[in-house]
């Protein structure tokens, strides 16, 4: 059944990706332009520290290849923070032809007359329809087959493939070395989160065989008397943890689980909580590492549109749009709260309570044998702070790490006061550059604390101590092979240029009252081909933005920045190939597959409430706050109309402690 609905829709791609030749032509338009006018972004000031900022700019066009294609690039010159757009004055002359050869020529050249002209030129080899051909693979065959890593190692090979030809002798170092060494391990950013991740798993389960987590789940399970009251305080403590995704993740996954697992909660259900309330609240949270860089984007385009506010203006004002976050939410809480399931998942917790089996017979969990075998050791007592300091450490120096590369806490030194300031911490939090490494620091110096009172407690001796955090630390394979694998899949996706193809296949095509809908789609898709929310943001937001102002107005512009961040989070969240969704499976200890096909039903049913009743609602003008009575009344009557409980009541079966599959 499986390979029968993948072969049909590889089949179908297949018929329709030949179609998008105009399309192609565009994209590669508009990614050589893109390159050209960032170098011309980046040598103005150099070149002309003359001029008054931001610059003014005359834009002149010529070239048999820009023909149906200036308003787009219009919207990207609009979109550079250092340009303002003049009827007269300084031109700026955008040359573009296809050359003998295929490749496309794009010349810029600013105030070509003056005495010290700035030229750009810039090359590309055209973008092949068949670039959204290695995502679409990755998709549909792990789909079809279940085995993720065979499905990302066959999309990258065919990435390079695409990219560098057939001879073995180019794509194989262009799959191993820039898609595999230089996507990842190049990029201090991503290392860190290496860092992060398994320094905190390594705590958890130090903190497990000390007897710490041990002495959580007891003092926790004295307000969870039952399943449902278990699921709530995982949702509410995804909430609490609002800072970061990556931290938000890990320490709500890896702190419930014994707990979850004692009430026999799928791990499946568990992976769920843990994924729908990262990214979502990290994402609307005012004061998070995800507002840093959403922040960091539309500041920049806040200054090309000449709006009179900062990025954070840009942010509360689409912020009330966020509909797919908040609806998730909110989706989740009445989830948990009436203890109702359905699809996928319902098969899943009905297994779970039945027989105790925590994972389907023949899951592979990603990091499930840790805390298999990081049971607390026999005969010490359990207390909670032994797990609850160290965390509580993790969380603090993540925090004031955060304030100080942020700038806040000079600030803070001037005005003692100022710590207690919601816009300092605001302001700090948008300027952190180094928020992956500030998460590592915390994590390894939580994990020193940890040490610190295992040893000076007598609770575990020091080479029992570093066994429990080798432990921990050495599941991280599986989920680094993975996450380095999605993240060479997104390599190739640039080098081959699959965004800007997806994007120029919705030029002209809708209604500026379809436009926040439509936007909110292609990020979607962009998101879930690609696994990242992050790069889709910075893709779609130059185009989005001054499209959606030009054509609907500052309010239809906000709904479209909503859009696009919101799309961008729920392709994420559904695609087995998003590094969030491959570290909630961690998390939970869950089989990343089964995640993914249990959670999918219940984000899709999130971003369809979000479209209809969010974002095609507002962009019809049909009210506000009409939209917050129809849609949770709608998400009330899935949840009630289609769930079923797994028990007869709520809270009435007795805890039982679920065995776990060997792997």
């Amino acid at each position: 059944m499986r390979w029968g609905i993948a072969a049909a829709i590889l089949g179908l791609a297949l018929l329709l990706l030949p179609r998008l030749e105009d399309e192609a032509r565009l994209a590669t338009l508009t990614a050589t332009f893109d390159e050209a006018l960032a170098e011309v972004r980046e040598q103005l000031p150099e070149k002309r520290p003359d001029l008054a900022r931001p610059f003014p700019v005359a834009l002149h066009f010529e070239g048999k290849a820009i023909e149906g294609a200036k308003e787009m690039l219009r919207s990207r010159v609009r979109a550079a923070p250092d340009l303002q757009i003049t009827t007269s004055g300084h031109p700026l002359h955008i040359l573009a032809e296809t050359q003998k050869d295929g490749r496309l020529f794009v010349g810029i050249a600013y105030d070509e007359h003056s005495s010290a002209p700035l030229v750009v030129e810039k090359f590309r080899k055209p973008i092949s329809v068949w670039a959204a051909l290695p995502p679409l693979l990755a998709i549909v065959l792990a789909y079809a087959t279940g085995r993720l890593i065979l499905s990302l190692v066959v999309a990258i090979v065919a990435g390079a493939v695409l990219s560098a030809g057939w001879n073995p002798f180019a794509f194989v170092p262009r799959a191993l070395v820039d898609y595999g060494w230089k996507a990842t391990f190049t990029d201090g950013f991503k290392l860190w989160i290496f860092v992060f991740t398994t320094a905190l798993i390594g705590l958890v389960g130090l903190a497990t065989r000390a007897g710490g987590m041990q002495g959580v789940v007891r003092r926790l399970a004295r307000v969870a008397k039952g399943r449902r009251s278990a699921q709530v305080i995982t949702w509410l403590m995804g909430l609490a943890i609002f800072f970061d995704d990556y931290a938000n993740t890990i320490l709500v996954g890896g702190t419930m689980r014994p707990l979850t697992d004692r009430f026999r909660i799928s791990r499946e259900k568990l992976s769920y909580l843990v994924d729908s309330t990262s990214a979502p609240i990290a994402g609307i949270a005012v004061i998070s590492t995800w507002i840093g860089y959403e922040v960091g984007l539309l500041g920049d385009l806040a200054k090309g549109l000449g709006l009179g506010m900062d990025g954070y203006g840009m942010f509360f004002a689409a912020l009330p749009f966020r509909f797919y976050c908040m609806f998730t939410l909110v989706f989740t809480g009445l989830v948990v709260w009436s203890g109702r399931d359905f699809g996928p998942m319902l098969r899943a917790e009905r297994r779970a309570f039945e027989t105790g089996a925590v994972l389907r017979e023949g899951a592979r969990p990603l990091s499930s044998v840790t805390f298999r075998n990081a049971e607390a050791k026999e005969g010490i007592p359990t207390r909670a702070r032994v797990a609850v300091v160290p965390v509580a450490v993790v969380l603090a120096l993540t925090l004031l790490g955060l304030l100080f590369d942020g700038g806040g806490l000079a600030r803070v030194a001037a005005d003692p006061l100022a710590l207690f300031s919601f816009t300092v911490w605001r302001d700090a939090f948008g300027a952190a550059e180094h928020s992956t490494l500030v998460l590592a620091v915390a994590a390894l110096t939580g994990s020193a604390v940890l040490f610190a009172m295992v040893l000076g407690g007598r609770l575990l001796d020091a080479r029992e101590a570093a066994v429990a955090y080798g432990r921990g630390m050495s599941t991280m394979w599986m989920a680094i092979v993975i996450l380095t694998l999605a993240w060479g899949i997104k390599a190739a996706c640039d080098d081959l240029g699959t965004s800007h193809l997806l994007v120029a296949g919705l030029r002209d095509v809708v209604h500026p009252a379809a436009l926040p809908l439509a936007i909110f789609f292609l990020a979607a898709l962009v998101a879930f081909s690609t696994g990242t929310s992050w790069g889709t943001m910075g893709i779609l937001l130059p185009v989005a933005a001054p499209l959606a102002y030009h054509l609907a107005g500052p309010e239809g512009m906000f709904l479209s920045l909503a859009a696009v961040l919101d799309g961008a989070i729920f392709g994420d969240h559904a695609s087995p190939i998003s590094d969030t969704t491959v570290m909630s499976s961690i998390a939970a200890s869950s089989d990343h597959l089964d995640h993914v096909r249990t959670q999918l039903p219940y984000a899709t049913t999130c971003m369809l409430v979000a479209a209809l009743l969010g974002y095609g609602w507002n962009a019809l003008g049909w009210g506000y706050a009409s939209t917050w009575i129809a849609a949770p009344v709608a998400l009330a009557a899935i949840v009630f109309g289609l769930g079923r409980r797994v028990e007869g009541s709520g809270n009435a079966a007795a805890p039982a402690t679920a065995i776990e599959p060997q792997v």
